[in-house]
């Protein structure tokens, strides 16, 4: 398995986004975790425990897909204007869910940044599991 990466890593920007999951209770709630950030990029991860899952036995999609597909695209966006620091809010997010995760397993997110027209920079995110499916 490919060990997922941003290319132009940013060691500086991801040390403050872990100091931004310390922060941030709702990050906390739910586990979200930033495994890497580059220019226009952003990788992060949740590990599925009890408290993902809806009553058939898979993650909450709503709850969680969206979530931390919400928070690599915030995290893309600052990755964009680093070092500069903007306020980012999400005017539209559409997620497709493919497949279904379940207890113990890992759900990843890959945003990127394609499209800057500013006010509006548009972002394109990939789910994947444990095993970089999608």
């Amino acid at each position: 398995m490919q060990e997922l990466k941003c290319e132009a890593g940013n060691d500086e920007l991801l040390r403050a986004m872990k100091v931004i999951e310390e922060l941030s209770p709702y990050w906390a709630l739910i586990g979200i975790k930033v495994e890497d950030v580059g220019k226009d990029c952003a990788i992060g991860s949740v590990e599925i425990g009890r408290k993902h899952l809806q009553v058939l036995d898979t993650v909450h999609g709503g709850g969680v897909h969206a979530a931390l597909v919400d928070a690599m695209a915030w995290v893309a966006v600052i990755s964009h204007y680093y070092p500069r620091y903007v306020i980012a809010v999400t005017t539209d997010l559409t997620v497709k869910y493919l497949k279904p995760i379940a207890e113990g397993g890992v759900l990843k997110a890959v945003a990127r940044v394609i499209h800057v027209r500013e006010p509006i920079v548009l972002i394109t995110a990939e789910l994947m599991n444990r095993s970089n499916d999608w």
